[in-house]
């Protein structure tokens, strides 16, 4: 008997799939819309069944005790996986050891941001450098830095971008159609890596018959796939990592930081975005129904900052008593958050926030009294909230010249 080691796991994300039913092809796999994606242990996938259960009660010396059970309906595949935030530059035409044209800013995990906040058109315009697309590069210029930028500007849509996943073990495969991101959290434990954590949704899993080995691009065969040569981008095991340790966070008051900024020095916390996806699986009898289709819910985008409670007028006292003075009157305490991943060097993550509403926080009486902040995301156009803009969140990842 062979068995399938979880270290030995490896996922790809692909943009190959049938354009209105979201089912990942059987040939026409490249570099251009496949992609391998370096996971954390944790990966984790499967697909539940529904079930119905038929029972009798009668009365009398010899009643009927069975009992029936159909399987009524298979549930949405359900991936989680985690990946670090990992930016690296990209040198463009000319080498250089200073920024210069074409330099840009790419990701570990740049498709996965795109698939998550690209809303769904037409199948081809939501990818990287697409019209329609969540991730966008800026390139360098002589002396001036590139950096890429996630947006949720072109995320008002019912259904998100359409990608599959191919998930390849030891001795077995497998596929996951018609996927959608649920949810991305992005978490800045004191004493780790910076890391996101992702939730996935699919409508089909099936065992798959696929190898790939550790060429680059990567070289797929297998019984699953009907024609050509099928590859895949390889994965990129030099970009750097980001110490959560080296981040920053500034609280302003006011959006757009029009008023007091605190300067909080970090021991945790994380930030949430999600799509609250929904799928729809009809109920007829006689059959095992499976999902046809998802809608988007709410998008959300929410938080908590961890921090010492230090006094000071522009430390984490200082705000907690701004926020306690405002409590009775301000049912809209707008308030900035930008937090830098990684610290203010050359490659970090930078979140920005202009809108958020804090709640008061709470105080934990440990041996160093600390507090939690609690924040949600709003849209803001011309400084006032703005539940119709799309502009929660902006992420934007630098990167320093690695040109020796």
């Amino acid at each position: 008997m062979s068995f399938n080691l979880i270290r030995n796991a490896r996922m790809f994300f692909t943009t190959n799939v049938n354009t209105n039913t979201g089912i990942v092809n059987t040939t026409g796999f490249d570099a251009t819309n496949t992609k391998e994606i370096q996971v954390l242990d944790g990966l984790s996938f499967s697909q539940n069944t529904g079930s119905e259960t038929v029972t009798l009660n009668e009365a009398g010396t010899s009643p009927v005790r069975g009992q029936r059970s159909f399987n009524t309906s298979l549930d949405p595949v359900e991936l989680t996986f985690s990946t670090y935030m990992r930016p690296y530059f990209n040198e463009g035409a000319t080498s250089s050891a200073a920024f210069d044209n074409n330099d840009v800013i790419d990701a570990e995990e740049d498709v996965l941001w795109n698939a998550f906040a690209a809303g769904y058109v037409d199948g081809s315009a939501e990818l990287i450098g697409g019209a329609n697309a969540a991730w966008t590069k800026t390139v360098g210029a002589t002396g001036v830095a590139p950096y890429s930028t996630l947006s949720l500007a072109n995320s008002a849509k019912n259904q998100m971008q359409r990608f599959g996943v191919i998930i390849v073990l030891d001795t077995t495969s497998y596929v996951i159609d018609n996927c959608v991101l649920d949810q991305a959290t992005i978490d800045f434990g004191l004493d780790a890596i910076a890391t996101i954590a992702w939730t996935a949704r699919g409508s089909t899993l099936r065992s798959v018959a696929i190898t790939a080995n550790t060429a680059d691009p990567v070289v797929f065969s297998g019984a699953f796939f009907t024609a050509g040569t099928n590859q895949s981008k390889a994965k990129n095991t030099t970009a750097p990592f980001l110490a959560n340790k080296l981040s920053t966070v500034a609280v302003t008051k006011g959006i757009g930081a029009t008023g007091t900024a605190y300067t909080l020095a970090l021991t945790g916390g994380s930030v949430t975005l999600s799509n609250n996806v929904t799928y729809l699986t009809p109920a007829n009898l006689g059959v095992v129904n499976k999902p046809v289709t998802y809608f988007t819910g709410t998008r959300a985008v929410s938080g908590t900052i961890n921090c010492y409670l230090r006094t000071g007028n522009t430390n984490s006292a200082g705000l907690l008593s701004q926020m306690l003075t405002d409590s009775a009157t301000d049912v809209n305490p707008a308030f900035q958050v930008e937090l830098k991943i990684g610290g203010t060097g050359a490659t970090r993550v930078e979140l920005l926030m202009p809108a958020c509403v804090l709640t008061i926080p709470t105080i934990n009486t440990e041996q160093v009294i600390s507090t939690a902040i609690n924040f949600t995301a709003q849209g803001s156009a011309s400084s006032a909230f703005a539940i119709d803009t799309a502009n929660e969140i902006t992420v934007k990842y630098y990167s320093a010249n690695t040109t020796s």
